[in-house]
């Protein structure tokens, strides 16, 4: 059962559309969409938003409200697991629904199909659902949430031909991914087992010439820097950098990529790397800025 949510605002909990896409037998049976009439008290629409997926207050006016459409979404599901793009984001859409509508969380299981991919197509430079998508030749109309639910589908059941597995769970444990859930309220995340033992990033090569623009810097990334950042340390640790996970005044240089809107703190506007590094720079830290677009032409050059 695949899901996808649109949001009024960047309040997570204020879902305006909801898409699903019921799987069985390896193959696509049922559909279903609807709009959302914001929970009250949430219910306004940024422009941001309304820019993203086109979804207006007059669309919703009519539209049943959290609870109703919840019910409806737990009925079509009928028990079975839900699978989203980026799982974190349209979990925490539900649940903070329930929370400022006065409603429990229901127990649900629940996959993500980016952390499938990341093993499934490790070469693969990033996964966001429209580079997934168009790896696998999957017709997407982005942030319209019925399109959204079936690419969503549509990678899992292309993971699953590829590794002949007849179920998400067999799939799921083939990858040592782990199920998510709400039980009781409490969410656990899916994720790949072992995904905690985080690498450390390389260390700087002490022999790359020093006469590169990157030498002897140590550089922080926060969003995606066009790549994997696995990757981008790697070639910076070639050209004698340093790369760091976390923003500090150690930092000389923080490299801002694209960011997904979901990842963002209820009502932020950037970051919080970047409102880091910003705060440092009130305070007298010499960090430099720079985006990927920067960061690839930099890097570029650096190499050739």
């Amino acid at each position: 059962m695949a899901i996808d949510f649109e949001t009024a605002n960047a309040f997570p909990g204020s879902v305006c559309a909801v898409g699903l896409v019921r799987v069985a037998d390896g193959r696509i049976i049922g559909e279903w969409s609807s709009l959302i009439r914001p929970p009250q008290g949430y219910d306004y629409f940024d422009p941001w938003n309304v820019g993203i997926h086109g979804i207006t207050a007059a669309d919703v006016a009519d539209a049943p409200g959290w609870e109703p459409t919840l019910k409806q979404i737990m009925a079509f599901a009928d028990g079975d697991p839900f699978v989203a793009h980026y799982a974190p984001a349209d979990t925490r859409f539900l649940a903070r629904a329930c929370e400022v509508s006065g409603i429990d969380i229901p127990d649900l299981r629940f996959a993500c199909s980016a952390v499938l991919a990341r093993q499934v197509w490790p070469e693969l430079l990033s996964y966001k659902l429209p580079v997934v998508a168009d790896h696998l030749g999957i017709d997407l109309d982005h942030h319209n949430v019925l399109s959204d639910a079936r690419a969503a589908a549509q990678i899992v059941l292309a993971a699953q031909y590829r590794h002949g597995a007849p179920t998400l769970e067999e799939l799921l444990d083939a990858y040592k991914i782990q199920m998510g859930e709400f039980r009781a309220g409490q969410r656990t995340g899916c994720r790949h087992r072992g995904s905690w033992r985080r690498a450390p990033f390389p260390e700087a090569d002490p022999n790359a010439d020093p006469d590169n623009p990157f030498y002897g810097l140590t550089v922080c990334f926060t969003g995606s820097p066009g790549m994997t950042k696995r990757q981008a340390s790697e070639r910076l640790a070639a050209l004698g950098a340093k790369p760091v996970v976390n923003i500090s005044k150690a930092v000389d240089l923080l490299v801002v990529g694209e960011v997904d809107p979901s990842w963002l703190a209820p009502g932020a506007t950037m970051t919080g790397k970047l409102a880091k590094a910003q705060e440092y720079r009130e305070q007298g830290c010499d960090i430099e800025i720079i985006d990927a677009e920067q960061f690839l032409e930099r890097l570029s050059a650096a190499e050739g």
